[in-house]
């Protein structure tokens, strides 16, 4: 039927064309009648697959040609236009209209069935103009509705995402967003796409807007962040730079994107193609925001201030660097963070470099070491870069300056004493190999392929051949500098050598690294190297971090190693063995010879006022005193201040002045003075050298007055009765440089102190003894029987008590601690021991030893009390002495010497039980002592070097030598 009824209509249009009648109006579409048969719907489908396949060829495009092959007439220009309009009236199309034009040539939208149910999957018209009738666009008046399709969209968003004002989006200066173009003022557009709804629109675009505006604020930041000149460090500039360079990078990248296309193919995966592409973009672009506060959150009122400080920047970007390596981020958002951390700390890893003297110019090393000392400011703060200068790369960094995040806590703890250690070792031998070394190091550098960490791990120096931004430097290549500069007849300066390329012709280029697009070019070329993943041999960021550093730390370590070696030398003039040997032996009064001589010129212990000893031998002085009757009264009325020398009282005027006393002490020093006092050695230079030292103590000790408080008049250092009588005198040593690092200012005091300790108990153990003589030689208390007992037994236990404590104080306090630290600097010297890392951990290895002599002698601030009864119980016995010696010379009464006898031993008691009870509570604290003296006992029996008693410890000893039978609790008073 259906065939039949084809047959006939075209019969009546043929007929009526024939006539000239127009055709009928026919129905376009018709219903087949179902048969009455079973269905077979597989068939069906196969039938209507065919059907869809064979419609799929009427869809494309025909020319002129193409229409004229398709119905096997000649090519258009050898038909008439008549000839034409025939032809198409009568090519069976029988769906189409039959209005035909010269611009419609097919069907404007194909007839086709689509054999899906889903709306989303047929043409884009279709789909935009049901989503149109079925949910309309929910906006009010106020707002202007832009619909956009596909190829305007992404003809627009090639300028957006590039961050340029397009016909779509103008960039806004105030809030610094892109905001939507085209509408009247004042009203709110929206940008809507061809076949998308709002949220589909918004969506796809954001990618886009965010991209272009992160751009953009970058671009701004960097405009801003460079017309703040005074404010910029080297290290922000640098930052600065780097990141443009990024930016430039970025900005190609996204321009080679499926945008740069102008005749853009538009499909149906186009727009969601282009989307997935910027992805990767995307997420760069945001952390680059975000480490430069200015992300998508932030309005620009609220951006916070960017650090200007190179410190917290380069702790700054290692922190994103870091994040983005534990978080698997893509390789090229890591590679880009990476050349930010290379780039920017460049400057500050040469400065960190040159302070420690580790650089790759002998001029610049020794004219580092040689730059006069400055005090604690960091060389990388703001305000020196500032107002740097080309001398202040030397300059130390302070203890307390902070350093960037990524510096390792070894060469944080290292970093000071190398600064230290480098201006003493130029100060101490300024020709030494390691300030100038034979061959060139470069400066410490980033690396991050796994070519350039294996040569780092192997040789543990780095590839200058791995730098990663190409740049003019003055010692990159020295041979092709100097061959330009004379070729050009020149003689550049090595500083000024990099300006070479300004004696160069127009258009030559004497560096290959040298060019405008060097520095893109590498950016490209190190993102494009960078590994996926760290080689296994640094598998993390902190111990590729440790790496890198680990030849500044060997190097740091080599100048403490270099310094201490120096003062280890027993050659050296500056070993400090001896040095040490000489204070002891004069500042601790372990030098017979030394002590001997100070004692007999400041001390007597004989009853003989007229005789002294004096330079070493005994010799009388012509007193010269007036005869007068006042003379003599006034000698009669005077105390005698016994133990003291003669000569010091005979002005009546205290504290003693004039030469004869400053002839004396120099005398001391003088002739006490002996070469073979620094123990024996086989070494000829070992003895030239001491032989020096030596002869400089003549001009190096000397003794001095101290300056002390004497307001009322009545201090007891005005008194020479009094045992702090010579406090105001004291022995000075002049410390040779660099040797003052080890014997500083501090521990020099601590000796002083010592001394003026030593001088009380040697008037007291010469005043004891002049007390011994004269009651051997009369008899002081000859009608009290019970008092001259008393005075015999109070002298015995005296003498007792400060010949334990000097004996102690020599042997244990002092020989103890002090031959045990000598012991342990010769086992360093020798090799046997690496107790001593550099000449600092020597030094407070040495102020540690002063202070364990102190603790010894109870001269902390913490035994204040045992101290004061120690010092209580010598003035007790002083004041014995001066009793007797008051007696004898009649001066006091035998009644009343006997009630100040009976007061003085009472008090002397009475101190003596509180002190043992005191030193019994601070050994008790000591918890862990008996532990301490296992583990000495145990390093005894594994080391022949001789430990020392310690500060607590040696308290015990003290403890022993004075509680003998508790005397002082057995005795009936």
């Amino acid at each position: 039927m259906s065939l039949f009824s084809d047959a006939w209509n075209q019969h009546e249009r043929d007929m009526d064309l024939a006539l000239g009648i127009l055709p009928h109006i026919t129905s376009q579409f018709f219903v087949p009648r179902m048969v009455d048969k079973p269905q077979d719907p597989i068939v069906h489908a196969i039938d209507r697959e065919n059907a869809t396949t064979l419609e799929k060829c009427h869809t494309r495009d025909f020319d002129s040609r193409d229409i004229a092959r398709a119905r096997d007439i000649p090519a258009l220009p050898s038909l008439s236009p008549e000839v034409l309009w025939a032809n198409s009236v009568t090519s069976g199309d029988h769906r189409s209209d039959q209005v035909v034009s010269w611009d419609v040539l097919r069907q404007s939208f194909p007839d086709r069935s689509y054999n899906t149910p889903f709306l989303t999957e047929q043409s884009s018209d279709v789909s935009a103009s049901a989503q149109y009738h079925t949910q309309p666009f929910p906006f009010g008046l106020r707002v202007n509705v832009v619909c956009v399709n596909e190829l305007e969209l992404l003809d627009s968003l090639r300028m957006t995402v590039l961050g340029t004002s397009s016909f779509l989006h103008t960039w806004d200066p105030v809030s610094e967003t892109f905001l939507s173009s085209g509408g009247a003022e004042n009203m709110l557009n929206k940008l809507i796409i061809s076949g998308k709804d709002e949220t589909m629109s918004s969506s796809l675009l954001k990618r886009f807007l965010d991209i272009g505006t992160l751009m953009r604020r970058l671009e701004v930041f960097l405009s801003v962040l460079r017309t703040r000149r005074k404010e910029e460090s080297e290290t922000v500039h640098a930052f600065s730079h780097a990141l443009s360079v990024v930016l430039v990078y970025l900005r190609n990248q996204l321009s080679r994107g499926p945008l740069s296309n102008f005749c853009i193919p538009v499909s149906s995966k186009t727009l969601s193609g282009t989307w997935l592409y910027y992805e990767g973009f995307e997420e760069i672009v945001v952390s680059l925001a975000s480490l430069c506060q200015r992300g998508l959150g932030l309005s620009p009122s609220r951006y916070p201030r960017f650090t200007m400080k190179p410190v917290a920047l380069l702790s700054r970007i290692y922190k994103y660097l870091d994040t983005h390596f534990r978080k698997l981020s893509s390789r090229t958002l890591i590679a880009v963070f990476a050349y930010l951390l290379t780039m920017t700390s460049k400057n500050y890893l040469q400065a960190l470099c040159r302070s420690v003297a580790y650089a790759d110019s002998n001029n610049q090393l020794a004219a580092t070491s040689q730059q006069p000392q400055r005090t604690a400011i960091g060389p990388l703060d703001l305000e020196d870069f500032d107002q740097a200068s080309p001398e202040d790369d030397g300059v130390l960094f302070a203890e307390d300056d902070e350093l960037p995040s990524f510096i390792p806590r070894d060469l944080v703890d290292a970093l000071p004493a190398a600064q230290k250690s480098l201006k003493l070792l130029a100060a101490a031998k300024p020709g030494h190999p390691i300030l100038n070394p034979p061959v060139q190091r470069p400066f410490i550098t980033w690396v991050w392929s796994t070519r350039d960490i294996e040569y780092l791990w192997r040789t543990g120096s780095f590839d200058e051949a791995g730098d990663v931004a190409p740049t003019i430097s003055s010692h990159s290549s020295p041979d092709l500098s100097s061959a330009d500069a004379n070729l050009h007849g020149c003689d550049y300066q090595p500083d000024l050598v990099g300006f070479r390329v300004f004696d160069l012709e127009p258009g030559s280029n004497g560096d290959d690294t040298f060019n405008e697009h060097s520095m893109h070019a590498a950016l490209e070329s190190f993102i494009l190297s960078f590994p996926p993943v760290l080689p296994s041999i640094t598998p993390s960021l902190s111990l590729l971090t440790s790496l890198v550093f680990s030849p500044l730390i060997s190097h740091a370590a080599s100048l403490s190693n270099a310094l201490l070696s120096i003062f280890l030398d027993q050659n050296s003039f500056l070993y400090v063995h001896d040095h040490l040997v000489l204070l002891r032996s004069h500042m601790l009064l372990t030098s017979p010879l030394f002590k001997s001589r100070l004692t007999a010129a400041l001390f007597s212990d004989t009853d003989d006022r007229e005789v002294v000893a004096g330079g070493g031998k005994l010799f009388a002085l012509s007193r010269q005193r007036s005869r007068s009757a006042a003379g003599v009264a006034q000698h009669g009325t005077s105390r005698w201040a016994v133990g003291l020398a003669p000569f010091l009282t005979e002005r009546g005027t205290w504290p003693p002045g004039g030469a004869d006393l400053s002839f004396f002490l120099r005398t001391v020093i003088v002739d006490s003075q002996d070469t073979c006092s620094f123990g024996p050695d086989d070494s000829k230079e070992h003895e030239l050298g001491s032989r020096r030292i030596a002869q400089e103590a003549e001009v190096r000790l000397g003794f001095a007055i101290r300056d002390l408080s004497s307001d009322t008049g009545r201090e007891r250092w005005l008194n020479p009765l009094y045992i702090e009588a010579l406090d105001f005198l004291y022995l000075d040593y002049k410390v040779p440089h660099p040797l003052d690092v080890i014997i500083t200012p501090g521990t020099t005091s601590k000796y002083q102190r010592i001394f003026s300790f030593l001088l009380r108990v040697i008037r007291v153990e010469s005043a004891i003894r002049a007390a011994f003589r004269m009651t051997h030689q009369n008899v002081l208390f000859p009608t009290f029987n019970q008092s001259r007992k008393l005075l015999t037994h109070f002298r015995f236990v005296a003498h007792s008590f400060v010949n334990a404590l000097s004996t102690y104080i020599s042997d244990v306090a002092i020989g103890g601690n002090f031959d045990a630290f000598l012991a342990r600097v010769t086992a360093c010297r020798l090799g046997t021991s690496s107790e001593f890392t550099d000449v600092f951990s020597l030094a407070d290895a040495h102020s540690a030893v002063l202070n364990d002599i102190l603790s010894a002698c109870l001269m902390r601030s913490a035994q204040q009390a045992a101290g004061d009864l120690l010092r209580g119980i010598l003035e007790l016995i002083l004041e014995l002495c001066v009793m007797i010696g008051d007696l004898n010379d009649g001066q006091l009464q035998e009644y009343q010497a006997s009630l100040t006898l009976d007061a003085l031993f009472a008090a002397f008691r009475n101190k003596m039980s509180t002190m043992i009870k005191v030193l019994e509570v601070l050994l008790e604290k000591d918890l862990k002592s008996s532990q301490r003296q296992e583990l000495l006992l145990a390093l005894q029996a594994q080391s022949d070097v001789c430990h020392a008693p310690g500060g607590v410890e040696a308290l015990r000893h003290l403890t022993l030598r004075l509680d003998i039978n508790e005397w002082w609790k057995n005795l009936n008073s």
